[in-house]
C-alpha cells in the first residue's frame, strides 16, 4: 500500500535543518553564538529561535547575514542558504552576495554599499 502524501511530506524534508547546520559552521569556525549574532546583526530573540526551533526557517535575508557575519565560502553558502529552503538564483541581490562570497567581501559595510549601488535594500544597516 502506497503511503499517503502527508507521510510522504514528513518523511522527506525538503531542506536539511538550518539551525542544525549553522550549529555546524559555528563549531568548525570555533565561533560563540554572541559573536555570531552580533556580526550578522541579528538580534538576540530571533538567535534563540533560530537555534531552540528545529522547525524555524529563516528569511533569505537573515540566512545571506549569516553566510557574511560567518565568513563561507561559496560551497558554504550555498549549503547553508539550501538548508534554510532557498536557492541564489540570477536576481541581482542575490548575485551580489554570491559575488561577495566569491571575492571574499565580509565586510558589512563594503556588502551594504554593494547592495545599494545597485538600487536594493542594505542588510546590515536601516536605508
Amino acid at each position: 500500500m502506497s503511503e499517503t502524501i502527508d507521510e510522504y511530506i514528513k518523511r522527506k524534508p525538503n531542506h536539511e535543518e538550518f539551525h542544525k547546520y549553522l550549529c555546524s559552521l559555528l563549531d568548525e569556525k570555533s565561533m560563540s553564538d554572541p559573536e555570531a549574532y552580533k556580526r550578522a546583526g541579528i538580534d538576540r530573540r530571533l538567535w534563540s529561535k533560530i537555534m531552540s526551533d528545529e522547525s524555524y526557517r529563516p528569511s533569505k535575508r537573515t540566512a545571506c547575514m549569516l553566510v557574511i557575519a560567518l565568513h563561507l565560502d561559496y560551497h558554504e553558502c550555498k549549503h547553508l542558504i539550501k538548508s534554510a529552503g532557498y536557492i541564489l538564483n540570477r536576481d541581482t541581490f542575490d548575485l551580489v552576495i554570491r559575488y561577495c562570497v566569491q571575492e571574499g567581501i565580509y565586510d558589512p559595510i563594503k556588502v551594504d554599499s554593494l547592495l545599494v549601488e545597485k538600487n536594493l535594500k542594505p542588510l546590515f544597516s536601516e536605508q
